[in-house]
């Protein structure tokens, strides 16, 4: 078998935009994607892309994130969160519907099955019945994609075939490194797009994404003098939430370092920009004010795009070919 590239798509909400954009610098230097990985919101970026993983999909995507009615889907309006305080108290509710994302997988990603897809896909989830990472490969679309996405006490768990509920795949494993490596060739290669709100990608030294301060490069890309260290946008909710979901992105980003760890000393792995790094290079000048926050997208899908395009330039092989060849 010839070697194939892997595309890791982590999870981070609003910071998803930044992920597409890298994906339309990536694809539209001629990258040639042969299997995706994601988890949370970078499942579903993994899954759209799987139904024609070219530039013009790349396009569509990014497209799809300017889209108002996505709006509805990450910050919906007051009425329905006044009507998921009420459903929050319930057992089993949860404080957002998750039926307009239902509703937006099925518009674009037209198929039933994840193994339907023109290329693979492994979406992550967290077993919250296991405690454990689970990946899926194959099953209904939109129960994996959502279940992947459903961060606990924002969205209900969903109840998959093996009869467990399954939430948000960031919990535990937001950056799904390994599942790309347990199925990848030792020639083969794996690009990482980490957006998460906490990055957990890159080494200390040389990524802004995974440093208390500014590097002196950010992940191959010059920083900008003077630039302040990246701050991530806080998950946040009403009252009592509030402090939940500011503790998540705390274990969250805890388990997913240790989740990456291993695997990014894999020689087979290489990590493109974070938005982090977007920001320490002067590429980004406004992020959102929060996850769910969508005000920055055209930003952060200008930035992710120009990142990925210097990143490939800034290769010692000549960038898509080398991509491409393997």
């Amino acid at each position: 078998m010839p070697p194939r590239t892997h595309v890791v798509l982590g999870g981070g909400a609003a910071l998803g935009a930044f992920q597409a954009g890298a994906l339309q610098g990536l694809l539209g230097a001629g990258v040639v994607v042969d299997h995706l990985h994601g988890a949370s919101v970078g499942a579903i970026n993994a899954a759209f892309l799987a139904v024609r993983p070219d530039a013009r999909r790349a396009d569509e995507l990014a497209a799809l994130w300017q889209d108002p009615a996505l709006t509805g889907v990450l910050r919906p309006g007051w009425r329905s969160r006044t009507a998921g305080l009420a459903r929050s108290l319930r057992r089993g509710g949860a404080l957002l519907d998750d039926r307009p994302l239902r509703r937006m997988i099925a518009t674009h990603v037209p198929a039933h099955d994840l193994a339907e897809l023109s290329v693979p896909v492994t979406v992550t989830t967290t077993c919250l019945d296991c405690g454990t990472a689970a990946r899926h490969a194959t099953g209904a679309v939109g129960d994996a994609l959502v279940a992947s996405s459903a961060l606990p006490g924002l969205f209900r768990p969903v109840l998959l075939p093996d009869g467990h509920r399954h939430v948000d795949g960031g919990i535990v494993d937001g950056v799904p490194v390994s599942a790309a490596l347990e199925v990848a060739g030792p020639d083969d290669r794996v690009l990482v797009l980490d957006c998460g709100l906490a990055p957990v990608t890159g080494r200390a030294d040389v990524c802004a994404a995974a440093s208390d301060v500014v590097p002196a490069l950010a992940c191959g890309l010059p920083v900008t003098e003077g630039r302040a260290a990246y701050v991530p946008p806080v998950e946040s909710g009403p009252g009592a939430l509030d402090t939940v979901l500011q503790s998540f992105t705390v274990a969250r980003a805890a388990a997913n370092r240790a989740a990456v760890r291993e695997g990014l000393a894999d020689p087979r792995v290489e990590v493109v920009p974070h938005v982090a790094d977007a920001w320490a290079a002067g590429l980004l000048e406004t992020l959102p004010a929060g996850p769910r926050d969508l005000r920055s997208t055209a930003a952060l899908l200008r930035a992710g795009r120009e990142v990925a395009e210097r990143w490939l330039a800034g290769r010692p092989e000549s960038s898509s070919t080398a991509v491409q060849d393997g």
